[in-house]
This record gives C-alpha cells, structure tokens and sequence, in this order.
C-alpha cells in the first residue's frame, strides 16, 4: 500500500519543525514501511506545503497507519501544523476497479 501525507507548516514554524524532523527522523523507518520519501513547496499564504510518499510492506498497511501516527505525534505541538493522510492506488489497481483488468 502507497499513502500520500500532506503536510501545511506556517512560514514562521519553519525553525520549530526542522528541529523535530531531525529528531524523529534519527531512528530507522518501523519494519512494515518499506520507503518515505518527502517533498516540499511553497504554498503562497499557507506557508510550506510538504507531500509524503510513503511506501509500505504488502499486508501492513494497517500496521504502518499506527506507525506513521506515532512519527506525526512531535508535530502536533506546532501551532498551524495540518496533515492529511490519504491511500493511494496505483494505476493497475485503478484499473481493476474500473474492471479493465483482472
């Protein structure tokens, strides 16, 4: 399973979070995500927007939701930090669901 978390940090919290990304980032990945990769942009009056691929292993996409809510927990004392996490298909799932595919 693929997520993709979206991320909003005010232009001045820029500092605060950096400061927790480099400590919850010190501790390898938990065992049922297989990549994270982030991104960010400039979001105009929202501040800095961050995208977050997050690669997890077949099966434990469960498991990996818990997980990613215990790394996100440290950003939550950030006033105006938002994150949306949603799941992801890929193309050749997309296409089973349109039942062009089996």
């Amino acid at each position: 399973m693929i997520f993709m978390g979206t991320q909003w940090i005010p232009h001045n919290k820029t500092e605060e979070w950096s400061k927790i990304f480099v400590k919850v980032t010190e501790n390898p990945l938990p065992s049922c995500i297989r990549k994270w990769q982030t991104f960010s942009s400039a979001d105009g009056e929202s501040g800095i927007k961050g995208y977050n691929l997050i690669f997890t292993e077949k099966g434990k996409g469960d498991e990996a939701i818990v997980e990613i809510t215990k790394l996100l927990v440290p950003f939550w004392e950030i006033e105006g930090f938002r994150w949306k996490l949603e799941p992801l298909l890929g193309v050749s799932d997309s296409l089973k669901v349109l039942g062009k595919s089996e």
